[in-house]
């Protein structure tokens, strides 16, 4: 698996400094990193990365450029060849938790760690720019729907602010949406590692009626202290208790309806080996191989 440091210093948010981020200048290119399937191309992940990170960044760690694989060990698109993978950049943008700077961001916030008393106190996240966030995902998922790919064969997923987009995109209804084309249709899953329930005081009203069915593998480090592993507790109890969505347990299948919420002891605001090994169990699941 990566080492804690190798994987913070590609993905975790923790390893940055808001105030002294640096500015690139850099315009907004939708998608910046792709991994290209090696069999038939059956189905896609669209993965949003973290708060001031990039795509690139992602794509290097499920390609497997990092130091825990085993000699002969596959990597994770060698063991889902028939999936896409896109990374996309989020756009640059005034976030007011780094004091205004601009950095990429899906959305703006106005307070980074989020501890559990805080995210319980206020609602951090901008609403008008989070929807603009799953506006870009919809547009991501659209474009593969007219390559071929049904949306019932597209995952969407990411890490910190990208996994409460992804959740936003994923289980969000039409008032999610800045645009509305045809129905609400239904994704094949959704994967949200080290992130939260964003908007919690409007996403009940803007749900989904494929909400409740929709499968949901949910990661979270015990250890992380940027999104406090609670947070990630508060915000699953609120999917259960105000929508009814269900919970699974920590040994239950992966991929089935509901939200299957694993933690992982000790992990930082990164991710691990088992939690890549899960995310290549639950993809399996929601989006197999097919025969040609």
């Amino acid at each position: 698996m990566p080492s804690s440091r190798a994987l913070q210093s590609i993905i975790s948010l923790a390893a940055r400094t808001f105030s002294t981020y640096p500015h690139r200048h850099r315009p907004y290119q939708m998608p910046s990193a792709i991994i290209q399937p090696t069999a038939a191309h059956t189905a896609t992940v669209i993965f949003a990365h973290g708060l001031g990170d990039e795509g690139a960044s992602w794509r290097a760690a499920i390609s497997g450029d990092y130091d825990y694989r085993k000699p002969g060990e596959l990597t994770i698109p060698a063991r889902l060849p028939h999936v896409k993978w896109i990374f996309p950049d989020a756009p640059e943008q005034a976030v007011t938790a780094n004091f205004g700077t601009e950095m990429p961001s899906w959305f703006d916030m106005s307070n980074l760690p989020l501890p559990p008393e805080l995210y319980l106190s206020k609602v951090v996240d901008d609403d008008e720019s989070v929807k603009n966030g799953v506006q870009i995902i919809d547009d991501l998922v659209q474009a593969e729907v007219k390559a071929g790919i049904p949306e019932s064969r597209i995952v969407v997923g990411g890490f910190s602010q990208g996994g409460a987009l992804a959740l936003a995109a994923g289980l969000g209804g039409k008032d999610w949406r800045t645009k509305i084309s045809g129905g609400e249709s239904k994704l094949a899953g959704v994967v949200v590692l080290s992130g939260w329930m964003p908007v919690r005081d409007k996403f009940k009203s803007r749900i989904s009626p494929h909400a409740k069915s929709m499968p949901v593998l949910w990661g979270h480090g015990t250890a992380d202290a940027v999104i406090y592993h609670k947070v990630g507790e508060i915000s699953v109890e609120l999917l259960q208790d105000q929508l009814g969505i269900v919970k699974h347990g920590a040994h239950d299948q992966l991929g089935t309806p509901g939200i299957n919420f694993r933690s992982y002891e000790r992990m930082g605001h990164a991710s691990c080996k088992k939690e890549m090994d899960d995310l290549v169990t639950f993809l399996g699941s929601v989006v197999p191989q097919q025969q040609t």
